[in-house]
């Protein structure tokens, strides 16, 4: 095999590996007096972690043949360490699959197959996907909200955003606000009450016929953990096949 493209990696968890969202960025955003409030919240709340430790359920419709979309359902494991250190674990009933960066190395592990790609990662953990998206293609939804920088990513690209208003989420009060860009809209769901936790993120592609989405809702999270430094250790099996990331 030797190489193989471990490009479009649509799991949550490389859920840190910012890219931004698309579309051009808008000069004067539309932007609701209390969804502006709720995202700075969040944006200070996130960007003053040390480290984070979250489990959550993903789903994610993929389209075919442009008339019907199937819908994938599984879970995620996400642990960050700042400045740059990251794991993840993603399982479905179709795919089982690990991430992991640390020591400015970033590695993806297929565990169906048994074959792992490597790639040298060094910098801060934006620095790190902004460069890994740009060299591999490495992509994924709910990126921004981890990147550090959430309210610009979430704010500047989007022609309006508004407060929707309160709904609950696994037994949790939360504000509910949404995003409009050029090509798609974006949801998200925090909680009122304490710490400006996540709830629940939406996206929905408009730039692809029927319009899939991709949705995230937290059900573990644990603030400031403190998680064992194995945790962001990748050891490989001694029967796996390491392979390379394709340009």
């Amino acid at each position: 095999r030797g190489k193989v493209a471990m490009r479009s990696i649509h799991y949550f968890a490389a859920v840190v590996m910012w890219v931004g969202l698309s579309s051009t960025a808008v000069a004067r955003p539309e932007i609701d007096a209390q969804a502006n409030e709720v995202l700075k919240a969040v944006n200070t709340y996130m960007s003053g972690l040390d480290a984070l430790l979250i489990s959550a359920e993903v789903s994610e419709e993929s389209v075919y043949g442009d008339n019907h979309k199937l819908l994938f359902v599984g879970t995620v494991e996400l642990g960050i360490r700042h400045p740059a250190q990251f794991f993840t674990e993603h399982h479905t009933n179709f795919k089982n699959r690990r991430t992991y960066l640390n020591q400015g190395t970033f590695t993806v592990f297929d565990e169906d197959v048994n074959v792992y790609a490597q790639a040298s990662a060094p910098g801060s953990l934006n620095d790190v996907f902004t460069k890994l998206h740009a060299r591999y293609g490495i992509s994924s939804p709910g990126s921004e909200l981890f990147s550090g920088n959430a309210y610009e990513l979430l704010v500047s690209k989007a022609s309006r955003v508004i407060y929707v208003g309160e709904s609950t989420i696994g037994g949790r009060a939360c504000h509910h606000i949404a995003g409009v860009l050029a090509d798609m809209d974006w949801q998200l769901w925090v909680q009122k009450e304490g710490d400006p936790q996540l709830c629940r993120y939406v996206i929905t592609d408009r730039n692809v016929p029927m319009a899939p989405q991709f949705s995230i809702t937290f059900d573990k999270w644990q603030a400031n953990a403190n998680i064992s430094n194995q945790r962001f250790n990748f050891r490989a099996p001694a029967d796996a096949e390491a392979i390379e990331f394709v340009k």
